[in-house]
C-alpha cells in the first residue's frame, strides 16, 4: 500500500476514476476525442471498483473494478524500476486462476513503460498529468478465483455478509415446526 500523499496513490485514485467514469459512447467521443480512437472498444465502465484494497488472495491490485461482466485489474507503475520488479511478483508467476482481472492494465506517467516491454496480453495506459488515455489494448482472459476474492473481500468490507437476500419481497408462509430441531410443541409444553 503507499503512501497517501504519493504519486503512486494519486495514480491509483485516477486509475479508479477512469474506470468509473470512462465508457465509450457517441457523445463522449464528440466533446472528448480519444488520442487513439482505434482503440475505443477497450473503454468500460465499472459499476464496482476498489482501490488498493488488500485482500487474502494471492494478487492485490493496486485498481480494481467490475462492470457487471469483466473484471479490470490497473497496476500502477511510477518509475521503470518499478515496472521491472513487478515481473518478479508471485501473482505474475502463479496459475492464471489465482489472478485477477479479465482486462489487465498497466497505468504510469508518459513513457515510463515502452510498449513493447508489455507483458503478453496486458494493455497500457499513459497519465499526462491530467487525462489518462490508452496506448495499448489489453485481451480479455477468462474470470479467475482472484477476482472472486476481490468480489468477496469487498462483500465483506461493505457488510453484505451473512444475510439472506429475498428479491421477491413476499415474506415466507411456511412456518417452522422445529426450533434448533426440537418439535415447537416439545418447547411450548416446558414452558
Amino acid at each position: 500500500m503507499s503512501r497517501t500523499n504519493s504519486l503512486h496513490y494519486e495514480l491509483c485514485l485516477e486509475g479508479g476514476r477512469w474506470l468509473k467514469r470512462n465508457k465509450r459512447s457517441p457523445e463522449r467521443c464528440k466533446n472528448k476525442p480519444c488520442r487513439k480512437p482505434e482503440l475505443c472498444h477497450v473503454c468500460t465502465k465499472c459499476r464496482v471498483v476498489a482501490v488498493e484494497m488488500v485482500t487474502m488472495a494471492v494478487e492485490n491490485c493496486d485498481v480494481w473494478g467490475y462492470d457487471g461482466f469483466n473484471t479490470t485489474v490497473i497496476e500502477v507503475k511510477v518509475s521503470h524500476s518499478d515496472f521491472l520488479h513487478d515481473k518478479k511478483k508471485l501473482a505474475r508467476n502463479i496459475d492464471v486462476a489465482y489472478q485477477c482481472g479479465n482486462i489487465r492494465w498497466y497505468l504510469c506517467p508518459e513513457g515510463i513503460i515502452k510498449p513493447e516491454e508489455l507483458p503478453e496480453g496486458w494493455g497500457l495506459l499513459y497519465w499526462d498529468g491530467k487525462n489518462i488515455y490508452p496506448i495499448v489494448a489489453p485481451m480479455r482472459r477468462e474470470g479467475t478465483m482472484g477476482d472472486l476474492r476481490m468480489l468477496y473481500g469487498i462483500m465483506f468490507r461493505e457488510q453484505m455478509l451473512d444475510k439472506i437476500y429475498n428479491y421477491r419481497g413476499a415474506p415466507s408462509t411456511i412456518k417452522a415446526k422445529t426450533v434448533n430441531g426440537i418439535p415447537k410443541e416439545t418447547i411450548k409444553n416446558k414452558r
